[in-house]
C-alpha cells in the first residue's frame, strides 16, 4: 500500500524505466525489513545501514549500492523519515571518468562479424555491424525507422532522431554496414516501418538485441565503447562527441585510457621483443 501511494505522489512525472527501478528496489528492501523483524513504515537508519552492508556483502557493486540507496532515499524523504537515511556509509563509486570503457580487442570483433555472419541470419548480422560501425546505443537502434537509412551504392548514412537529449545527428554507413541493411530489408515481405523486426514481426525491443548479442558473449555497450575508443585513439575527439552523441568531450577522454587488455599487452609485448634481441 505504501509503494502504491509512494508512486502515485512522488514518481508520477518520472520515466516508466525509474519507476520500475525504485519500485523493484523498495520492495527488495521491504522483503528484507519483514525478515528483520519491521516494516516500511517502522524502519530505522540502522536497518538501511545494515541492509546496504548486506548488499555489498553479497556481491552487489557499488553502482547498484549506490542505485538502491538512491532509491530508499527517495523514498525516506516523501515517507518524512530524513533521519533513517542520515550520514550512511556507501561503498564508493569508482570515477568513471578515470576508467577505459571495456571495448573489443580486435580478434574478439573478428569472431563477433564472422559468427554472426554464419548464423545466415541476414537481420542479426544487420544489428551487429550496425551496432559496431556506428557505436549507436541499442535504444537508438531499436528507434530506427527504414526512412532513416539513405543509401546508395557508394554512400549512405544513418538519422539518429531518437537520441539521448532528444538530440539528431546523422552518421555516415561504411560499405560493410550498407550492404548488410540491404541484404535485411531485402527479405523482407512485410510493410512495418522499423528498421528491425522481431520474429513476431514488431518492432524490435533492446531485450530482443541484448538476447541477439548474448549468443556471442558480448553486452551491445562494447560495441558502441569500440566505436568511440577507436575514434578517439585516431585522435578524432570532435568527429567522436559529434558521432557517438556525447554532450561534452570531458566523457570521451576516457576512451583514449589504456585498458587492462591494452596494459597486458603491451607488457606481454615487451617482453617478446627481449626475447628476440637474446
Amino acid at each position: 500500500m505504501l509503494v502504491r501511494q509512494y508512486v502515485e505522489e512522488k514518481l508520477r512525472a518520472k520515466s516508466d524505466t525509474t519507476i520500475k527501478t525504485y519500485v523493484h528496489a523498495i520492495e527488495q528492501f521491504e522483503y528484507w525489513l519483514k525478515s528483520a523483524g519491521t516494516d516500511l513504515s517502522s524502519y530505522s537508519r540502522a536497518d538501511v545501514q545494515q541492509y546496504l552492508d548486506y548488499l555489498t556483502a553479497n556481491g552487489k557493486s557499488a553502482a547498484t549500492v549506490n542505485k538502491i540507496f538512491n532509491a530508499i532515499k527517495s523514498f525516506s524523504r516523501w515517507a518524512k523519515k530524513e533521519e533513517t537515511i542520515e550520514d550512511i556509509r556507501i561503498v564508493k563509486q569508482p570515477d568513471v571518468k578515470n576508467q577505459a570503457p571495456k571495448s573489443l580487442p580486435r580478434l574478439d570483433r573478428l569472431r563477433l562479424i564472422r559468427e554472426s555472419d554464419r548464423s545466415n541470419n541476414k537481420r542479426d548480422y544487420a544489428i551487429v555491424t550496425t551496432l559496431l560501425h556506428t557505436g549507436v546505443r541499442v535504444s537508438e537502434l531499436t528507434a530506427f525507422n527504414r526512412t532513416d537509412v539513405e543509401m546508395s551504392e557508394r554512400k549512405g548514412n544513418i538519422i539518429v532522431r531518437q537520441g539521448k537529449g532528444n538530440k539528431e545527428r546523422t552518421i555516415p554507413l561504411n560499405a560493410e554496414t550498407r550492404r548488410a541493411l540491404q541484404k535485411s530489408l531485402e527479405e523482407r515481405n512485410d510493410d512495418h516501418p522499423a528498421l528491425f523486426i522481431s520474429n513476431r514481426k514488431k518492432r524490435i525491443s533492446v531485450r530482443n538485441v541484448q538476447h541477439i548479442l548474448k549468443q556471442y558473449g558480448i553486452h551491445p555497450h562494447m560495441l558502441r565503447h569500440t566505436f568511440i575508443t577507436d575514434l578517439v585513439r585516431n585522435n578524432d575527439l570532435v568527429v567522436a562527441q559529434f558521432l557517438s552523441g556525447h554532450s561534452s568531450t570531458e566523457m570521451l577522454a576516457r576512451y583514449s585510457k589504456p585498458t587492462q587488455d591494452d596494459m597486458q599487452e603491451a607488457v606481454d609485448q615487451l617482453y617478446l621483443d627481449l626475447d628476440k634481441d637474446n
